[in-house]
């Protein structure tokens, strides 16, 4: 299951990300907190395949369906 496939107010703990991902970008993802075993909610889920608005620790971010169709969670 990706983390685009969350649904709203879900948590979820974030398993890996795809290995096919621009490596500047994971290491963004990682320096943001999107590491394995990291407990993830959705907050929002935007109309129209817009951003999902996520909350991961005390940070919120918002996330595009290219970036987040490429972190692999499972449900918490």
């Amino acid at each position: 299951m990706t983390l685009w496939e969350i649904k709203n107010k879900q948590s979820a703990m974030i398993d890996s990300l795809d290995a096919t991902l621009v490596p500047a970008i994971g290491q963004r993802l990682n320096e943001m907190g999107f590491a394995s075993g990291q407990l993830i909610q959705c907050l929002r889920r935007s109309p129209l395949k817009g951003p999902l608005v996520l909350q991961l620790g005390d940070c919120v971010y918002s996330l595009e369906q290219s970036i987040a169709t490429r972190i692999n969670i499972t449900a918490a």
